[in-house]
């Protein structure tokens, strides 16, 4: 009788600890796939990025202090600095920045954050007194993107395409050089905006290893980490969608 008694126990207990081995290995086998999964992701990514050689950051307030020096040596070909947002906003770093920036020697350029609600004309003289003479050597780029509550269905497009298009011809006569828009595309599409010799793409959804005629410049991570002075820095990083050659060209 006690044989008879204990035998399922036991038995119960075998087919509880199995079913718990099949679902630790289960999920096991699934991090592994997971993990397995993210490696190739990223192997991918980095193979696709050798493509562009060129591949610069941007810097504002928030980054604290930048070696412009080690990110020249961690292979950073170009930098751009944020100067300015809206009518009044200007970035507390800027100049610091700009006059560090000037010894490392690599290619500058400085950006505009748009606003949406400001004159084109309040946010051009808020951009020219902070940069003065200060822009550097690259085109000067006009970051725009939603914020606040503004999104597809609120922003009143021709009312933007209208200030974008002022703001770039104010800032294209002012500082006899072209514009680079940074956006997504599809920001660019609802401002019906076209790339020619005056006018730039920076595409911040850009596919890297896939087709952007358009686009001079697109983001390829967010958030890049850079060792820089002992400390790991992330920062926004682009590249360029050209060579070499093509990048000598460009800043010549």
């Amino acid at each position: 009788m006690k044989r008879r008694d204990i035998q399922p126990i036991y038995a119960e207990t075998y087919q509880r600890r199995k079913r718990t081995r099949r679902v630790g290995l289960g999920i096991f086998l699934l991090i592994l796939v997971i993990i397995s999964g993210f490696f190739l992701i990223r192997w991918h990514e980095n193979e696709q990025l050798k493509k562009y050689p060129i591949r610069g950051v941007a810097i504002d307030q928030s980054n604290g202090y930048i070696d412009f020096e080690s990110l020249k040596n961690r292979g950073i070909s170009f930098v751009y600095l944020k100067a300015t947002q809206g009518a009044a906003f200007t970035d507390d770093s800027f100049d610091s920045n700009f006059q560090r920036s000037q010894g490392s020697q690599l290619p500058i350029g400085v950006y505009h954050y748009f606003s949406f609600t400001s004159s084109p004309t309040e946010q051009f003289k808020n951009f020219v007194r902070q940069v003065k003479y200060n822009t550097g050597s690259l085109p000067i780029c006009i970051q725009i993107q939603y914020y606040g509550s503004f999104d597809e269905s609120t922003v009143h497009w021709k009312k933007a395409r209208r200030q974008v298009v002022y703001l770039s011809k104010l800032l294209r006569s002012y500082y006899k050089r072209p514009v680079v828009i940074s956006a997504t595309k599809q920001v660019i599409s609802r401002l019906k905006l076209t790339a020619d010799s005056k006018t730039q793409f920076w595409l911040t959804d850009g596919k890297i290893g896939q087709p952007n005629a358009d686009a001079t410049f697109i983001q390829a991570d967010d958030k890049a980490g850079f060792r820089l002075d002992k400390q790991l820095v992330f920062l926004p990083m682009s590249v360029f969608n050209g060579n070499r050659s093509e990048w000598h060209r460009y800043v010549d």
